[in-house]
């Protein structure tokens, strides 16, 4: 790591401003509930077998070509994107399963001035281990995140195969993040283009319990069809070398904003005590709503805290995060406190046991008569959360839950 760009002052200022909150636990189901509370179905497209190690397949089949010929008379059929050759990955689709009938169309519409996160539940298609590093998303118009992650039996509502329409949500702490969009495009391919990330992947089990979350607000004056699809690429096993597996970071799960008040939430994630001696993180991006005035994430490595990400959302405006990677080929925009402008940390970051994550962010109710809460709504609610990916695993999702 760089010479710090936070001093100590700055640092201590940000701290004392987070607000006194209750226990933890006292808050933490209903609050992650409401986190995850938009989850929905797809099916799968392919029989889930992983790549041949051997043989080639045109890239723009992999990443999903423009469906053709597609007419449903709901905005964002131009989004629609095809599903990779079955050896090749899979895809994972919330929506109808024809644009025909208008009983299976009329599950997935959002009425004007209406807000649904929905789920649905279905089995992974793979048989045996497979693994990826590339992945691309569409989410139709009215769309503000997606997330798909797997999580252990039990541990929620269990559906296989999908009925094809959506569900609530009812996930667990357990959940694993494989990967998420808050973007109508999102297109990651090979995040192992650095040297010291070569032949790195995520692995997905055999037929994992999986979950597919659409969360959707209607803005105009006309019905929009929620629709979502989400490919993910394999990569051939012997090619991998090292494993990576998500950061799922919540802050201000008791978050009580007043209108007319400002505060700041403030989260801490702690390196755990296996992690190995390349731990690092890969991936960031930031989650939030509409009254954020500014995300920014700090990396204390050895007792030396470093700025590693800035981003200022404009108040009250849904505003798309951005994703950061950090390795030794990427150079992220400089950060720019003086005029507010995003950025990020350039090179890898190394992170030994004991080491933190503390993400911050600045929020201000000034429209809303009822206090903000940890809920999906995006004008109505808030949510400082910090998503990503780390490596190596330590066998599992690297989890922090602040209060």
């Amino acid at each position: 790591m760089k010479t710090p760009t936070v001093s100590p002052k700055d640092a201590q200022n940000r701290s004392a401003r987070v607000p006194g909150i209750k226990a933890l636990a006292a808050v933490l189901p209903a609050a992650l509930l409401a986190a995850t509370s938009s989850i929905v179905a797809c099916s799968a497209s392919n029989d889930g077998s992983p790549a041949s190690d051997a043989g080639t397949i045109d890239a723009a089949l992999l990443g999903g070509q423009a469906c053709t010929g597609l007419n449903s008379g709901y905005l964002g059929d131009d989004l629609c994107i095809t599903a990779p050759d079955p050896a090749y990955g899979v895809q994972f689709h919330f929506g109808p399963s024809s644009y025909t009938d208008s009983a299976e169309v009329a599950q997935f519409l959002l009425q004007p001035g209406d807000e649904l996160t929905e789920c649905t539940y279905f089995l992974t298609p793979n048989t045996e281990t497979v693994y990826f590093n590339e992945y691309h998303s569409r989410m139709r118009p009215g769309s503000h995140h997606m997330l798909l992650f797997t999580q252990p039996a039990g541990g929620g509502v269990t559906e296989t195969p999908p009925d094809g329409g959506p569900l609530n949500c009812t996930q667990s702490l357990t959940q694993r993040n494989l990967f998420g969009a808050t973007t109508p495009k999102l297109d990651i391919a090979n995040f192992d283009g650095s040297p010291e990330n070569e032949g790195l992947a995520v692995d997905i089990p055999p037929m994992q319990q999986a979950v597919m979350q659409a969360h959707f607000i209607n803005t105009g004056t006309v019905p929009i069809l929620r629709e979502v699809w989400a490919n993910i690429v394999y990569t051939p096993k012997s090619s991998v070398k090292t494993l990576g597996d998500p950061i799922f970071f919540l802050a201000g799960l008791a978050e009580n904003i007043s209108e007319g008040t400002s505060t700041t939430l403030h989260g801490t994630a702690t390196v755990p005590s296996k992690a190995a001696d390349n731990f690092r993180l890969v991936v960031a991006e930031p989650h939030f709503h509409t009254h954020l005035t500014r995300f920014d994430v700090t990396a204390t490595i050895g007792g030396t805290t470093t700025n590693i990400l800035e981003q200022w959302p404009v108040l009250n405006t849904v505003t798309d995060p951005i994703i950061r990677f950090f390795d030794s080929q990427t150079t992220n925009p400089a950060i720019d406190i003086v005029n507010k402008n995003a950025g990020a940390y350039s090179g890898d970051v190394y992170l030994k046991p004991g080491d933190t994550i503390d993400w911050y962010c600045d929020v201000t109710n000034n429209d809303q008569p009822q206090p903000l809460q940890f809920t999906e709504q995006v004008y109505k609610g808030e949510m400082c959360n910090l998503f990503g990916l780390y490596a190596p695993s330590t066998g599992g999702p690297w989890f922090a839950y602040n209060p």
